[in-house]
């Protein structure tokens, strides 16, 4: 029973507990919070399903691309990756671009026409630095200049079936094999590999 307050005046009040006070309302919280963490805990059961079946088949596509990735393909033979179909067209080699530029000693220029098809059903980015030339264990981008190239690789965007022809142009040792290296997403390892010589 609430208590009673009689004050100066004679007038009696009640003294009424504040509602976090009360025990029901303790009895409440309580069963609102097992509530929550048993909801919780049937969502991670069946994200635990779907993430199982999620690992079972990235470890399938995983074998299916590591085997595609040991694969070393060669001039004019075409490989696929993350929608992207990659075709290496040409290679040329020089001992300079022109008048002013030499590589560094023991290197020559590598200049590599490739062609890229949108073959996913949607658009697909794409960027000279997702391609490296490889020497003798060391990988370096293909950011040399030619200022007589007028059909260079830039960066952009693929449609679906769009396609992209340009050359890209790098610089390796004369001597020893020679890699093109195609890694179109920076944050995964899959990638293509095309041998130049």
């Amino acid at each position: 029973m609430a208590k009673k307050i009689i004050n100066d005046q004679g007038e009696t009040y009640v003294a009424v507990k504040p509602w976090y006070k009360k025990w029901w309302v303790w009895v409440l919280a309580v069963i609102i919070v097992i509530f929550g963490f048993s909801m919780l805990g049937s969502n991670d059961d069946d994200t635990n399903t779907a993430s199982t079946t999620s690992s079972a088949k990235h470890a399938s596509s995983a074998k299916t691309s590591k085997s595609a990735a040991n694969q070393v393909y060669k001039v004019g033979q075409s490989a696929t990756i993350d929608g992207i179909k990659l075709t290496v067209n040409s290679v040329k080699t020089a001992t300079s671009l022109d008048d002013y530029t030499k590589p560094k000693s023991g290197n020559q220029y590598y200049t590599v026409n490739v062609t890229l098809k949108n073959t996913g059903k949607e658009k697909a980015d794409y960027n000279s630095y997702d391609f490296e030339i490889s020497s003798n264990g060391n990988r370096t981008d293909f950011d040399e200049i030619n200022t007589d190239d007028d059909n260079t690789l830039d960066s952009g965007s693929l449609s679906p079936n769009g396609t992209v022809s340009g050359d890209l142009i790098g610089q390796a040792t004369k001597t020893g094999a020679v890699k093109l290296i195609y890694t179109p997403n920076s944050l995964s390892d899959a990638h293509r590999t095309f041998q130049l010589r």
